[in-house]
């Protein structure tokens, strides 16, 4: 980014584009490529397009399906061009639960980068918002479409909302954090000094564009004059050629949750050679088995460095990092430290009064700063819930999110993960409310009673069980094939068992510890 500081993500790749446009900015499945220049102007046709022929205003929502394309990417960038409001969509999920996002979001069109036939989910869960397909209007040379920049695209502000990330919500509903222009740019700027980016370095691309990860692969790469390996749905599946496409790209940076890594290097995918070009495995979004992560550290130890980081999809994706060393896997029975908080974040410990804890005890950890995000999009309670004064300071009118994480801040001055507060749990690097999985049990014609844990079965690797009351037809196969209609793969329960009546505790819910202690 230019030394004028940009004040919204609009004018920030407009600079990247003048500076780096020669440079490799995309580098897709099919082994072609997009300069930055190139996304510069297919995302300023695409901007004009929506502007122009579909009406799309500043503050609009735009609802994108895209399997990391060129087009899509672009139509990202579209949206921050016009100060519209970005949310990818996984056209994988039911389209009950589509259906439900969709409801909430209110997009003004879905944007598709491929034929609609390919999306026979969304098209059954949307009722009101048009589809437009970009693919089939030649999102690259549209007729008559300047690749000029929308003329107003200054009046976006730092407090105008980017872009929304629905995560699993406690009542049964998603919830859409909204996250603004000058959070991730603040974002960035922390992406590139942390982690010495320059044009030269290669992102991995690993993360659903529809994932909290997504947000640095996506702004940490193309913002900072840096390349995009983007690898798709259907490249991750196997793990030699994932690592394969990376390799060819000159990949320097990774960025997956544990389970990604693990799961490459139980594949034998991640030799000693492998990856010659990598400089920093950077991994997220759950608990990494120390096991593991030694496995991986003494092979890779000493030309690759390791980076935990933690943060919530509501403070824009990362507010802590940690270098692994040696030391750090010593401990075994002990994870990873959350590391320090970013310089745009401040932390505070409260007990269960909103007390401040001492150092060293476990209290909840309550981030402010530039990057917290602005609430939940359409859901005012939920926000007041989350987003809130300060204890210490009631007439701030900043407002500070409580993460629900249990920490402890050690004599090194960093955090350390304890647990949650409430019922949500990290699965397979999604972030799960165990109740909207109860809710969608008890939706069930056959079910009179549900409740769900996460049972642990090695280190941090678990699975979610399910204990349901009803009526005799309920079967363990019938339920988690009608929850596929509700629910997407990675929240259907592995383990459904029938109980006569389901244990209660003194409040008269649902007692999760009785039910844990079940064979």
């Amino acid at each position: 980014m230019s030394q004028a500081s940009p004040h919204n993500l609009g004018l920030a790749y407009a600079d990247v584009a003048r500076l780096h446009g020669a440079r490799v900015a995309l580098r897709l499945a099919d082994g072609s490529t997009v300069t930055h220049a190139q996304l510069d102007a297919m995302s300023n046709r695409i901007a004009r397009h929506l502007r122009l022929r579909h009406g799309v205003r500043r503050g609009d929502v735009v609802a994108l399906i895209h399997d990391k394309s060129a087009a899509g990417y672009a139509a990202m960038m579209a949206c921050l061009k016009l100060g519209a409001i970005y949310v990818n969509l996984d056209e994988t999920n039911p389209p009950e639960r589509l259906r439900r996002i969709l409801d909430m979001a209110r997009p003004a069109l879905i944007l598709c980068a491929t034929a609609p036939a390919s999306h026979a989910g969304i098209l059954s869960a949307n009722s009101q918002a048009p589809m437009v397909v970009l693919e089939g209007e030649g999102a690259a040379d549209w007729p008559g479409e300047s690749d000029a920049a929308p003329e107003d695209m200054d009046a976006v502000t730092g407090t105008d909302p980017a872009y929304l990330m629905y995560t699993s919500g406690s009542t049964g509903t998603p919830k859409g954090a909204v996250i603004a222009h000058g959070a991730v740019l603040r974002f960035v700027q922390w992406i590139a000094q942390r982690f010495d980016i320059t044009p030269d370095d290669v992102f991995s691309g690993l993360n659903p564009a529809y994932f909290d990860n997504s947000v640095f692969d996506f702004y940490g790469a193309l913002f900072t004059g840096a390349s995009l390996a983007a690898v798709n749905r259907t490249t991750a599946r196997d793990a030699q050629t994932m690592v394969r496409c990376l390799e060819q790209a000159g990949c320097t940076v990774w960025f997956s949750v544990p389970s990604m890594l693990i799961y490459a290097n139980t594949m034998k995918a991640l030799q000693p050679q492998s990856l010659p070009t990598l400089r920093c495995f950077v991994f997220g979004g759950e608990g990494f088995p120390k096991g593991e992560l030694a496995k991986l550290f003494a092979r890779y130890g000493q030309r690759v460095g390791f980076v935990n980081v933690y943060g919530p999809t509501e403070c824009t994706c990362i507010c802590s990092a940690h270098s692994v060393t040696a030391a750090d896997l010593q401990d075994m029975d002990k994870l990873a430290p959350l590391g320090r908080l970013n310089p745009d974040f401040f932390g505070l410990v409260f007990d269960e009064d909103s007390v401040p804890v001492a150092m060293g005890e476990v209290g909840e950890l309550w981030l402010g700063g530039p990057q917290v995000g602005l609430g939940y999009y359409n859901d005012p309670e939920r926000t007041a819930a989350a987003f809130v004064r300060n204890p210490l300071q009631p007439h701030d009118a900043q407002r500070l999110y409580r993460t629900g994480d249990l920490v402890r801040l050690n004599d090194r001055g960093m955090y350390e993960f304890v647990g949650r507060r409430d019922n949500q749990i990290k699965h397979m690097g999604y972030r799960i409310e165990l109740e909207e999985i109860e809710a969608a049990l008890c939706a069930l014609p056959h079910v009179s009673q549900a409740g769900v844990i996460y049972r642990r079965l090695r280190a941090e690797f678990g699975q979610i069980e399910a204990f349901v009351a009803g009526d005799a037809t309920v079967d363990e196969a019938r339920v988690r094939e009608e929850l596929r209609g509700t629910l997407p793969d990675y929240m259907i329960p592995r383990r459904v068992v029938r109980l006569q009546e389901l244990p209660k505790n003194r409040n008269g819910k649902v007692d999760r510890k009785a039910l844990a202690e079940l064979p």
